[in-house]
């Protein structure tokens, strides 16, 4: 894989990651404007939470990427000067 391309995809991914958290986040708040019982609100909340902590873990994976991306980069700089 090239590094462009692994940093590419590594920023896609890091984009994914934070529309999707934000989706959730957005979810969670609906669930608290929309009349229910307790339980019910419990479970409307509990998905996006979970999928907001998978996301973060995602993101995190994704800025590794780019961070190894990076440093490759750096180094090709470095050998070649």
């Amino acid at each position: 894989m090239e590094i462009g391309s692994a940093v590419n995809q590594a920023l896609i991914g890091m984009q994914r990651s934070q529309s999707e958290m934000t989706s959730s986040a957005q979810q969670i708040v609906q669930s608290g404007t929309v009349p229910a019982t307790e339980s019910a609100s419990s479970l409307q909340i509990v998905e996006p939470l979970i999928n907001i902590e998978a996301q973060q873990q995602v993101f995190d994976s994704n800025a590794r990427v780019l961070e190894a991306a990076d440093e490759n980069v750096g180094r090709l700089i470095d050998t070649m000067a």
